[in-house]
Parts: C-alpha cells; structure tokens; sequence
C-alpha cells in the first residue's frame, strides 16, 4: 500500500515516471523486505546494462536527420505519383507517406514532423478541408511505432525479454491494415463530398521522381532487411540507419546542415535517456513485485475472477485506454509487462501479441485528450487548438479502436509472419 500511495501522490505532484518508479520502488524494498538497499543499485544497473537500448538514440537519430533532409519529401513525390489519381489520392498519398516514414524513424514525433509540415499546406492548397488533412496527419503519424522500426517496441521488447525481430515483424500486416482502412474513410468521404482536386504526371515526371526517390526507398529495405535476414542485430541496424541516411543527405541529397546535427544528436540522446531511466527503474520495481510474490497473487486473482482469455484481453484494452489518457502508456506497459507475463501464460496470450495490443493502445493514447502526443505535435505545426485537432482526428480514432479490437481478438494478424521467423 506505500509503494501505490506514493506512486500515485508523486505522479499527481507531477515528478518524472522514472524517478516515481525509482522513489516508489525503494520505499517498498525498504518498508517490505529485510534485502539491503543496494539491491536498489544492483536491479538499476541491469536494467540498464542491456545493448540493445543502444538502438533507441540511433533509430531516433536516422528519423530525425532524415525529416529535417530531403527524404520525406522524396517519400511524400513517389507516394503523389501512386495514389494521386484516384478521388482522395493526395490525402491517401499522406497516410502511405507516414507509414513509409514510419519505417525509417520509428517515432510518430518526427513522422509528424517530417511529413505533415508539408503535406498539411500542400492537401489545403489541393481543396480538401483543413478539417481532414489536420486529422490525417495527426492520426497517420502515430503509425510510425507501430511500423518497424519502432522504439516503443524496442522498449516492450526489453522489458519482456522477447524477441526484437518478431515483434518488429508482428508490427507489418497491422500497421498496413490500418494504413488501408484509414485510406478508404478518405476515399468515401471525398468521393461523398467531392472533395480536393486529383494529381496527375507525365511518364517523364513519374521517371525522374522515382529515381530520385530510389535512396529514400531503399533505405528501410537495408535496415530491416539486415535484421530478418539475421545479418545484423537491431543494435546494429540502428547504427546502419545512421551511417546510411548520413550518406543519402551529405553525399546524394546535399541538403544536410551540419550546424543541425549537434541539436539532432542532443536531442535524441534526451528522448533515449528518458526511456533508457524508466526501463532501468521499472527493473527495480519488477524484484520488488517478484519478491512479495505479486505476480502469483495477480493469477490468482484473474483466475478467480476472470474465466476467459477474451474477458481477460477486454480489461487489458480497457485498463490500457483509460491509462493511456493520462499518462505515457510504454512506461505503464514497460511497468506491467514482467507482473503480467504469467497471467498471459496461463490465458495463452502471446507476449508478442500482446506487445501488438500495447502498442494499438498507445496510438490511442497519442491521439486522445488530454495529453496525446500527437495532438500537441500537430498543433504546433497547423497552429490550431487542442479542441479543433481533437475533432479533426476523431473519425481516424475511431478506425483505430475498432482495428485495436480485431488485432485484439484475432491474434494470427500480428503472429502470422513471426512464425515465418526461424
């Protein structure tokens, strides 16, 4: 009881998620245990003492560098050449660009960024209703950690000691099936209304913005590619990202400011830090709930209760999108995982599905008031009100839930192409 009354009194004063898990932590080792406190400093380095977080700053890095380069735009030109024609092709063309760019940054931040600072003037300038390019953009943007490379996933991964790869590869066919979904709202709508204006190009044109485009193209091709293949670990690929959009924008592109590039790299190694300190104290927190057997006490609990894995998937999604509302689910999720890896044993959950649902749940989390992440982020770049982006994406939303809800309960969509994975 001190460590959940603390928790919640040092969440409501507003500290950082790391410090109220590091705080609440050693509160409970000291007022529950007899262990001496420097198991607080033993579970707080092997947390932290895992390679594979070194892939965080690195994939954040690559995503930063190519927003603010040509990349996107290249990403944004080849996606109006695919869809431009059809009714509603410029505002598809902006979904198919963030999910693209999705898997080279692995942050719905720079997703929004990169590609909405242009496409959102751009849809307005073609007709379509600002109401639906704000939407788009904000919604589309929180693709990005749920397309591979994800540093959300990087996270779960950690925290559940699961496999980098497969949740990476579990990520694909959900993160289109959305992308599809959200795309054909758009065409209804704005064959409905007669919305915007359609893109055409001449053979000539498609020509030159393809093989302009072909760095930008491949570059998730050589990333992802080195990790399914088992060249590369994502550790590795990570830094591979970086090497290879260095050299697309210095070399090819031209456009990279090296003045820029101390800001990219601070500001990435912040972002990272962040996430490094709540995975490392959540480490400490997980002994302290193995110890006072929490875990076991929770199965008990749930197979008293909870008679069913559907009954037992339903109060995951909901506990996930109430908490999601308030407060950066990946921490939460990163929190339960390891407390609730025997009760998905017992319910035969897949801890890789179940990093799928956390995953649907935090682009919930990111488009909800009142702290979304992406509603601010878009706000900041259309410069509207919280109110005014928070309508705008509500049908976007809504596709979300309902496609959270059949990932949910049909688990072969996300396990299908790990189990293709030796």
């Amino acid at each position: 009881m001190i460590v959940i009354a603390l928790f919640f009194l040092l969440l409501v004063l507003g500290l950082p998620i790391g410090f109220i898990i590091l705080m609440s932590a050693t509160a409970g080792v000291a007022t529950t245990t007899s262990t001496s406190m420097l198991i607080v400093i033993q579970q707080l380095f092997g947390g932290l003492n895992n390679s594979v977080l070194l892939a965080i700053p690195f994939f954040i890095i690559a995503g930063n560098l190519a927003a603010k380069g040509e990349t996107s735009g290249h990403l944004i030109k080849v996606m109006n050449v695919l869809f431009g024609r059809i009714k509603g092709g410029p505002v598809i063309a902006a979904i198919f660009a963030c999910t693209f760019f999705a898997a080279i940054s692995g942050s719905s931040v720079a997703t929004i960024v990169a590609i909405g600072s242009i496409m959102i003037p751009g849809l307005i300038k073609a007709g379509y209703p600002e109401k639906l390019a704000i939407g788009v953009i904000c919604a589309a943007g929180s693709i990005g950690i749920l397309i591979p490379p994800s540093s959300p996933m990087i996270s779960i991964c950690v925290a559940m000691e699961t496999s980098v790869g497969k949740q990476f590869m579990a990520g694909f066919i959900p993160g289109v099936l959305l992308a599809i979904a959200w795309s054909a709202y758009v065409w209804l709508v704005s064959r409905k209304h007669n919305y915007g204006t359609t893109e055409t190009y001449t053979r000539q044109e498609v020509k030159t913005i393809l093989i302009k485009a072909i760095p930008a193209l491949i570059f998730p091709v050589i990333v992802l590619g080195s990790i399914y293949t088992g060249w590369a670990t994502a550790t590795e690929a990570s830094a591979i990202s970086v090497v290879y959009v260095l050299f697309i924008e210095i070399f090819i592109y031209r456009t990279l400011d090296f003045k820029a590039l101390p800001t990219v790299v601070y500001k990435a190694l912040v972002t990272s830090a962040t996430v490094t300190i709540v995975i490392g104290c959540a480490k400490v927190l997980d002994w302290l709930v193995t110890v006072n057997q929490i875990p076991s006490m929770i199965v008990e609990f749930l197979t008293t209760y909870v008679n069913s894995p559907i009954l037992f998937i339903l109060l995951i999604n909901l506990i996930f999108i109430v908490a999601g509302c308030f407060m950066n689910l990946i921490s939460l999720v990163v929190i339960l995982s390891p407390i609730l890896m025997p009760a998905l044993a017992y319910f035969g959950v897949d801890p890789i599905h179940f990093g799928i649902i956390a995953i649907m749940n935090a682009q919930i989390g990111f488009v909800t008031p009142p702290f979304g992440t992406n509603l601010f982020v878009t706000m900041n770049i259309s410069d509207r009100s919280l109110g005014q982006v928070s309508r705008a994406t509500m049908p976007f939303t809504i596709i979300l839930l309902l496609l959270t809800v059949l990932f949910s309960f049909v688990p072969q969509i996300s396990l299908w192409l790990p189990s293709m994975m030796k």
